[in-house]
């Protein structure tokens, strides 16, 4: 998981804020960007009884909802964060990944606020360090 970098912090720290600075920026310098976002409790990007929906209670095991604007791949079950990333890479070929949150994997991470986090770099308005210390992992 060599492109995969977490943003981690507590409810309300900053972490999407962050983020988003991060992509504006990044994307200005050319990087393609995939997020993840945890969701620690369980969730549903679906609504009951619209017709994605119906297709994963049949026994479809991924829903593709397809619109002009829009694609979106549903896999009805959990997935750890490598298989997640795994599937990324093949589909989107992203030069980096952010997760937001999963603070218990061992990716490179930055810590948001007032959470500490062994070998994390931490995020106080250095925005500039931030973007440095990313482009060093990529050059590992």
């Amino acid at each position: 998981m060599k492109n995969v970098i977490g943003i981690c912090g507590y409810q309300n720290s900053g972490k999407t804020t962050l983020i988003e600075e991060l992509i504006r920026r990044l994307k200005k310098e050319g990087y393609r960007i995939a997020t993840i976002k945890n969701i620690p409790k369980r969730f549903s990007i679906d609504t009951e009884g619209k017709d994605t929906w119906r297709h994963g209670e049949a026994g479809a095991s991924v829903v593709v909802s397809s619109s002009p604007n829009e694609t979106a791949f549903i896999f009805k079950r959990g997935m750890d964060l490598k298989e997640i990333v795994d599937i990324l890479n093949k589909i989107a070929r992203p030069d980096l990944i952010l997760v937001e949150g999963r603070r218990g994997e061992r990716i490179p991470k930055i810590a948001v606020g007032d959470i500490e986090l062994e070998g994390a770099m931490k995020y106080e308005d250095n925005l500039a360090e931030i973007l440095s210390w990313m482009k060093g992992l990529d050059s590992e």
